[in-house]
Order: C-alpha cells, then sequence, then structure tokens
C-alpha cells in the first residue's frame, strides 16, 4: 500500500492583508471584530510581518521524509496549503494510506479531533491513521533537555485551552514535562499555560503572569513545549508581552529556542510515523 505522511499545523497568515480571512477561517462561532483584526495585525507587525511557520513546518517535512524514505505532505487546518488541498495532491500521486501527524505531541479533543475530522472528510476514499499522540518520545524530551540546563528556574508553558473536555491534554504535557526533567536531575521548574482565547468560560491554568508573581527577581528559563515551531505565541506572546511582565517584577527573562528542525525532534516524529507502520 503506497503510503505517505501529512504533517499538519494550524496555520498562519502569509500577509498582514490576509489576516481579516484567516481570523475568519479560525474564530466560525463568532466572527472577528475590526479591533481584533487591528491587534492581531500589530501584533504581526512586531514580529516582521509574518510568522514562519509554515517555512519551518515544510523543513521538518523534508528532513521526516529523508528519515523514513517516505513522502512528507504538509497541511493546514485554518490557512494555505489547506489539509484538504493536501490530501487531494496526495491522491494525484497514487497514495492509498496517510498518516496524520499533528505538529504539536500533545492530544486534546479540539485540535485532535480536529485533524481526524478534515481527515476524513477529505479522504473517505483513503485509509487514515491519525497519530493521536507522541508527547512520550525520548528524542523529543532530549530535544528539549538539551535547550536547557540545570541552575536557573525553568518555566515550562502551553498553550491554554478550555477547561471542559480538556482531558487528557494536560496529563499529555506533564508526560513531556517529567521526560524532560528527569533528564536534568536537580532543575528547579514550573509550569504556566499561555496565549488563551478571549472568552468567558474557563480555561487551564495558572497561566504565565500569575506564575510570574512567584518568580519574581529570578532568573528564568522559558521552554515552550507545546509547541515545536517558532510562531506568533512564541515570537509576540512570549518573546513581547511576557517578557515585559516578566522584567517589570525583575526577573531575568531567556526564552530558549524552539526545536524547529532539530534532528532529535525530527528522530521523534519519526519513531511515532514508524509505530504506525
Amino acid at each position: 500500500m503506497k503510503t505517505a505522511v501529512l504533517l499538519m499545523a494550524h496555520g498562519s497568515p502569509d500577509s498582514l492583508d490576509q489576516m481579516e480571512p484567516y481570523l475568519k477561517h479560525v474564530m466560525t462561532r463568532r466572527p472577528p471584530t475590526p479591533e481584533f483584526v487591528d491587534e492581531m495585525r500589530a501584533r504581526y507587525r512586531r514580529i516582521g510581518g509574518r510568522s514562519p511557520l509554515l517555512e519551518i513546518t515544510r523543513r521538518q517535512a523534508g528532513a521526516l521524509s529523508r528519515r523514513l524514505s517516505l513522502p512528507v505532505q504538509v497541511g493546514m487546518r485554518h490557512w494555505t496549503p489547506f489539509i484538504q488541498e493536501s490530501v487531494e495532491e496526495l491522491r494525484r500521486e497514487g497514495i492509498e494510506r496517510v498518516i496524520g501527524l499533528a505538529a504539536a505531541p500533545h492530544y486534546s479533543p479540539i485540535s485532535g479531533g480536529a485533524y481526524q475530522t478534515v481527515l476524513e472528510k477529505a479522504a473517505p476514499d483513503l485509509k487514515i491513521t491519525l497519530i493521536r499522540s507522541w508527547a512520550g518520545e525520548p528524542a523529543l524530551h532530549q530535544c528539549w533537555a538539551s535547550r536547557l540546563r540545570v541552575g536557573p528556574s525553568v518555566l515550562f508553558t502551553a498553550h491554554s485551552i478550555p477547561v471542559e473536555g480538556a482531558e487528557p491534554y494536560p496529563q499529555e504535557l506533564q508526560t513531556t514535562v517529567r521526560g524532560i526533567v528527569d533528564l536534568l536531575p536537580g532543575v528547579e521548574w514550573s509550569f504556566a499555560y499561555q496565549s488563551r482565547s478571549p472568552s468567558p468560560i474557563p480555561w487551564l491554568g495558572p497561566e504565565i503572569p500569575e506564575k510570574l508573581k512567584e518568580l519574581s527577581g529570578r532568573e528564568v528559563w522559558v521552554a515552550p513545549i507545546g509547541f515545536i515551531s517558532e510562531h506568533v505565541e512564541t515570537l509576540y506572546d512570549l518573546d513581547v508581552l511576557h517578557r515585559s511582565q516578566a522584567e517589570a517584577l525583575g526577573i531575568r527573562w531567556t526564552r530558549v529556542p524552539m526545536p524547529n528542525d532539530d534532528p532529535l525532534l525530527i528522530e521523534a516524529m519519526a519513531h511515532a510515523v514508524e509505530s504506525c507502520l
């Protein structure tokens, strides 16, 4: 059976002009206000006008393809190249089985369920296998541990989601954290959620501003283990917004580099795929 991997991510606009249609694709229940569109454009201007997410994901796909000796296509949930478009391209190439790998190691019903639905709708005639989680991959833990050192306090972060229906997401995040700290005996660490969307319903916490109060005056290394690539939630949320909050509390803030296409990250992805084959 001719098999390919579909590496899937959230997606991001390619230019500021695309911000409004992009946000409308993301916010289907409540369309974005003009003020929110302007706010997001301002955030993207602070990081150079666009996110590097697509470029990095394509580099990851190329490295993963070479490692597996399999075709690896990139598909985005909320912007081009859309998952549906990428599946159609694989179909034209004669692919019969698609292994879906989300570019986020931790499963949540919100994102994981959405990827499954989109894949099944796009490819009812193909055999679909969705990798539910790769949070426990040893190479992933080694990749993050190589970026940290014992000494400063480490703050692990991940994207918050609504409390209702969040399981098993919090437990999966702790699996990754424990795998990392086991490689760094004696490291002092804490955990907080980031990038909560405006909403009246309860979201997972504690959030970063709350945790920063406990770290006042310390040296803190920030490891966004809920993500694998540089994008707006690292380049703006952490490097601009939360850095300024931390520095106001006398915190010496170092945000560690993202894995991007680090060979250890590619090895973690490859092992997750090989476990399906």
